[in-house]
């Protein structure tokens, strides 16, 4: 069944009245943070613990929601909390130690052996989870030193799966001891564990995080789509279920999809904030959430609302400077951009420098070149090219320098009409591109097919601009410049009927673009003179 906001948001429906507080609100002794607020629909997932406290129970479960999703800081403030309703539940000992550790807070190690004190009052399965973690760390007698720790939690590990196959935290830490210890995914030999765990509960949010983040690195992101629908289904209430289906989408042209459950994660994140009086600076994630929506949100022509994005950002201190560029870059608000450019120049904020922070003046000299290489001011572009060749003169095995050097000399060639060489510099970057996989995260993938197309275009070379523009629609089926740019060729070459089908496929990929904007794109593509600029950001703020 395909996953709706609809069903997301009856999940979620019982989240308006939260539980009641727990017995204290002073800050507890261990994470040193006020108790958690159980938010009932937040996540699936229930694991039966030893406890004959409900409360104890629902908020492990809160706890573990938080775990798979990487929110360390929540699920250790929920662990502890479900020990504030039974002091005695040994799980929630061992839960607030894994948490404590991901964390990098507090001392994970006397939570393990806390947990391995109260074993007694666990059952059999908790007893053998907390045995292997025991192992792991080396805490118990005689477990030997390092690989033969692991092996020693492994053998416990299976026999914890051969007496109690259906155990979800067996398979899940089955899977980390085979090569899924450092999250992300891990190693091939990890997947076919968190394989087996969805096979028991189609609906786990850590196994489905994990497949999810394996299939995308793995180069194979279409096979990680099943389970982003399923952890966004298991996780109705976490932010970064919705977040992670954004990953995917970026890498398979979804565009639409990466913004709408981008929006959704922040949404998300925000409740969260007030809820739990949070800081947006102290959620780690929150700045690469803002930064994914800012990024789909300027390729689709969104500019007003990646506007909004970028203050929220600044409002909670995310200085995101090289998004914020090409913001400004893609809605001609060349003002703006050169303020952010100057701040990457800098190595500060707000215009100051920060003590003993280094500038980046050749990322700094790349954008102000694009700037100028933008609005056709070939001899403003000139001084930034030479910091770029002096960059790389002193950095020749910065493999994304050279690509960016290229980029601006390939196209400055082209505006100062030396296209053949021009073009050539632009094909050598795309093809050192086209097959680099993590070129294309983040939507990347038809950048420099775009340029190259761009830049033939100027130079009159139709051949090769169509090229271009076929290579970029082929790696970013939204592409709207390549969209524009194809139906620009076919005009000049009197294919009526296609251009205009390349004019309805732009007008598809901006279906949401702010007003006026896809005709702005076209007029400067097609070289016309006196396309009025984007009102700079300060007269935006006046009107």
């Amino acid at each position: 069944m395909r996953f709706t906001y609809p069903a997301c948001l009856i999940l979620l429906a019982s989240s308006v009245a939260y539980a009641a507080a727990p017995p204290t609100s002073d800050k507890m002794p261990i994470t040193k943070l006020k108790p958690a607020v159980l938010v009932p629909g937040q996540c699936v997932l229930h694991y039966p613990v030893s406890t004959s406290s409900e409360k104890c129970q629902a908020y492990v479960d809160q706890a573990l929601g938080y775990f798979y999703s990487y929110v360390w800081m929540e699920a250790a403030r929920s662990f502890e909390t479900a020990l504030q309703h039974d002091p005695q539940c040994a799980f929630a000992h061992w839960g607030l130690a894994r948490a404590l550790e991901r964390w990098g807070r507090g001392n994970a190690n006397q939570q393990y052996q806390k947990a391995w004190e109260l074993r007694h009052s666990a059952n059999p399965r908790e007893q053998m989870l907390f045995k292997a973690s025991m192992q792991l760390k080396g805490l118990l007698p005689g477990v030997g030193e390092d690989d033969k720790r692991k092996l020693a939690a492994i053998e416990t590990i299976d026999q914890l799966i051969a007496q109690y196959d259906d155990d979800e935290e067996a398979w899940y830490f089955r899977a980390q001891l085979a090569g899924g210890d450092g999250l992300f995914g891990g190693k091939a030999s990890s997947v076919p564990f968190y394989k087996a765990l969805v096979r028991i509960n189609e609906l786990h949010p850590g196994a489905n995080h994990e497949l999810l983040h394996f299939y995308e690195s793995f180069r194979r992101p279409a096979l990680g789509w099943v389970y982003a629908e399923n952890y966004m289904k298991s996780s109705p209430g976490l932010p970064h279920a919705f977040h992670m289906q954004a990953h995917l989408a970026t890498r398979l042209g979804r565009w639409k999809l990466t913004s709408d459950r981008s929006a959704r994660a922040i949404e998300l994140q925000r409740e969260y904030h007030r809820r739990q009086n949070v800081k947006p600076s102290e959620d780690w994630q929150y700045s690469h959430h803002l930064e994914t929506l800012l990024t789909s949100l300027v390729h689709d022509g969104r500019f007003t609302e990646a506007r909004a994005i970028k203050n929220e950002c600044l409002d909670a201190g995310f200085l995101l400077h090289e998004p914020f560029v090409r913001l400004h870059l893609a809605e001609r608000d060349y003002a703006a951009a050169q303020a952010e450019i100057e701040q990457i120049a800098l190595g500060g904020k707000r215009g100051k420098r920060v003590a003993n922070a280094r500038g980046d003046k050749a990322t700094a000299a790349y954008y102000s070149a694009v700037c100028y290489l933008k609005q056709n001011d070939i001899y403003r572009v000139q001084p930034h090219l030479e910091v770029l060749r002096q960059a790389y003169r002193e950095s020749k095995k910065d493999g994304k320098l050279l690509n960016r050097l290229q980029e601006v000399q390939g196209w400055y060639l082209c505006l100062s009409g030396e296209a053949d060489a021009g073009l050539k510099l632009l094909a050598k970057v795309v093809e050192r591109t086209k097959d680099d996989y993590s070129h294309h995260a983040w939507g990347n993938g038809a950048i420099y097919m775009e340029t190259w197309g761009i830049a033939a275009l100027a130079a009159q070379r139709l051949d090769v601009a169509e090229e271009a523009f076929h290579e970029a629609l082929a790696h970013d089926p939204g592409s709207v410049r390549a969209a524009l740019g194809m139906q620009i060729v076919c005009e000049r070459q009197n294919r009526t009927d296609e251009a205009a089908r390349f004019a309805a496929l732009a007008q598809r990929c901006w279906s949401r673009a702010d007003a006026g904007h896809l005709e702005k794109e076209r007029a400067w593509l097609r070289g016309e003179k006196g396309i009025p600029p984007t009102p700079t950001t300060k007269e935006m703020s006046r009107r």
